[in-house]
């Protein structure tokens, strides 16, 4: 008798549901996607059989999943959480010999650049969230290093080794004192900006998406190299040299292989 193979696998509950493995591609395919339409033939479905799916995650999880704007349909914050966490397990259930490099929207192509640069045999995992996620799983052993944007959680981060990468440099947006919370980028900067300077103000939302962030009519921090690789003209009241904050590398022990990531990463900033 053959011995039984067994295979760890992902699952993902929310508040109590547990999805079903066919449901976790619907969500990757919309967010890979960013087309209900592109995502139900990739999936070799119909369309009105994937707006199925949708409905019944939604039913059963008491969560908005998708929202549909003219550029193309995305997830919401929500089901941008469901994708992160779903990676996040998967990336520590594959992870063996491989490094876990975990960055933000703002840092991500900076980091694929280096590692097409010192890892060409593909020896790291790249996760993409927000730095306070990244945080929790270095902390968790779950990811090897992190790139901040936010260097005030070097605070939170004293148990390990960290080195300045390069600064990279707040917008500001000014519509009045309502504004709005991105996810990405170095946000607390910009907001202890105001209270150093008795700017009233008030955070009305937050966004996980710079489109919705842009369109949504209030004021708004955003990083300077985001905006310009995503073509986003942002007119800042505030010089952006007021704005100007460190962004640094944070890891645990002593890896060469880090290292050389770091100086990579060191070297094209500095371009």
């Amino acid at each position: 008798m053959a011995a039984s193979r067994i295979s760890p696998s992902i699952s993902i509950e929310i508040n109590g549901t547990a999805l079903t493995p066919r449901q976790m591609e619907v969500i990757l395919a919309v967010k890979e996607e960013k087309s209900q339409n592109k995502a139900a033939s990739k999936l070799g479905i119909t369309t009105p059989v994937l707006n199925r799916y949708i409905s019944q995650i939604e039913k059963k999880t008491g969560i908005s999943l998708v929202q549909t704007r003219e550029t193309g349909t995305e997830l919401t914050e929500e089901g941008q959480r469901i994708v992160e966490e779903y990676y996040r397990l998967k990336n520590k259930l594959e992870k063996n010999d491989f490094l876990n490099i975990s960055g933000t929207p703002v840092s991500q192509e900076l980091l694929m650049s280096a590692l097409s640069a010192v890892d060409p045999e593909g020896r790291c995992n790249l996760m993409i969230s927000d730095d306070k996620k990244n945080l929790s799983d270095l902390k968790a052993g779950i990811a090897d290093m992190i790139v901040l944007d936010d260097p005030l959680y070097l605070f939170e981060a004293e148990e390990f080794e960290w080195e300045t990468i390069g600064e990279d440099r707040l917008l500001h947006e000014d519509h009045g004192e309502r504004y709005a919370y991105f996810r990405y980028g170095a946000q607390r900067i910009g907001f202890r900006y105001l209270e150093l300077e008795n700017i009233p103000y008030k955070i009305e939302r937050t966004f996980s998406s710079m489109p919705a962030l842009v369109d949504s009519g209030l004021s708004f921090f955003i990083n300077e190299s985001l905006a310009l690789r995503r073509g986003v003209s942002v007119k800042s009241i505030t010089s952006p040299e007021q704005l100007t904050h460190e962004i640094t590398a944070v890891y645990s022990g002593n890896n060469p292989f880090i290292e050389k990531i770091i100086k990579e990463l060191k070297r094209l900033r500095n371009m």
